[in-house]
């Protein structure tokens, strides 16, 4: 009996609590307002409003396609080689002194956006030979494989002005030109001091010897003894051959023997480091040769003798030692038998000389 009282007693009680009360006046009761709640939503807003064609967030990444079996594999494409420097692509250039028959320096280097190593050329320049009656053209091929700076060695075998082409095979780098002056190798009465190792092969010597002479003035051409070792220019000495009523004979010989003091039978004067040129024809009668005495050596590089090439002979006493400074005993020191002499006339411009009076004058 107890406990059918409480459930309805408890649901009364509920059920006024819940339920607002009337008004006695029996009007429409008013109810609180209520707010509606938001919770938050499972599916994410879009970054930007919608379109009518959907853009991805992100480039897509095309998927790899693979080639048929029957089509060729390309290769890749090349790249282009970054350029090395910057600016416009040249060759630079830089030239030592160049002396007549000498080994002159030039350095090249390839600057500013230079895009392809390495770079190959030749230097290329007009040249007269040594007689100085032949032209020809010297040419030498050069690689820089980069930017360092490359040194090649030029020899120039007559003096003046020269251009010097210096060519590539790089469509970037213009052909430069060298604009040069070669000096003259000076005439003198005794050789220049030269501390080598020279060989004892003939075929590495040849001797040039230019009977043209003119006096005219200070600087006109005398006649001189050229020897070359190896294709260099050594000594360019003054010399004296026969006068107008004698004869020394022009051509292409060979040296022969040697004597160190022989003695002229038909003219009795002793003939110091005698070297003998083979003139066929002659025997033993023609050579190159120095004389006893001074006075001679004031005439060296005219007309003087009696058909031999005379050369110089002086000696000289340093540190209580005597030596030899003529250019006769230089030959004969030097220049082995059988080496090539040459005698032709040929005037040469310009020509520089030292003779035996400058050289005193030097001295005191």
């Amino acid at each position: 009996m107890m406990s059918r009282c409480i459930v309805p007693f408890v649901l009364t009680a509920l059920l006024c609590v819940s339920l607002p009360v009337l008004a006695q006046n029996d009007e429409e009761p008013i109810l609180p307002e209520m707010t509606p709640e938001y919770f938050p939503s499972v599916t994410p807003l879009p970054a930007r409003s919608p379109s009518a064609r959907p853009v991805p967030e992100e480039t897509p990444v095309p998927l790899p396609t693979v080639a048929p079996s029957f089509a060729p594999t390309l290769p890749p494409s090349p790249r282009p080689t970054p350029p090395v420097g910057k600016g416009k692509p040249r060759v630079s250039f830089s030239l030592a002194e160049a002396v007549e028959g000498q080994n002159t320096s030039l350095r090249l280097q390839a600057m500013g956006a230079v895009r392809k190593f390495p770079v190959k050329g030749q230097i290329v320049f007009e040249d007269m030979d040594y007689q100085g009656k032949n032209k020809m053209t010297q040419k030498l091929s050069f690689t820089l494989n980069g930017a360092q700076s490359q040194r090649f060695n030029l020899r120039f075998r007559a003096p003046g002005k020269k251009v010097i082409r210096i060519e590539t095979d790089n469509p970037e780098l213009p052909t430069r030109n060298v604009l040069a002056y070669v000096k003259p190798f000076p005439a003198t009465i005794f050789p220049r001091p030269l501390q080598r190792q020279w060989s004892r092969n003939p075929d590495d010597w040849s001797v040039l010897v230019n009977l043209h002479h003119d006096v005219r003035s200070g600087s006109a051409q005398r006649q001189y003894y050229q020897i070359m070792h190896k294709g260099e220019l050594v000594q360019r000495l003054l010399t004296s051959s026969a006068t107008a009523d004698k004869l020394t004979p022009t051509g292409t010989f060979k040296l022969g023997v040697k004597a160190a003091s022989p003695k002229s039978t038909l003219y009795e004067s002793v003939m110091p480091f005698w070297t003998t040129i083979l003139v066929p024809g002659y025997s033993y009668e023609y050579g190159n040769h120095g004389l006893t005495g001074e006075s001679y050596l004031y005439y060296l590089g005219v007309p003087a003798s009696h058909g031999c090439l005379r050369l110089s002979n002086k000696w000289v006493k340093e540190k209580n030692e005597w030596l030899n400074i003529g250019g006769a005993y230089w030959v004969y020191e030097h220049v082995p038998v059988g080496t090539s002499i040459q005698i032709f006339r040929q005037a040469r411009q310009p020509f520089v000389f030292e003779n035996y009076q400058m050289w005193v004058s030097q001295q005191s």
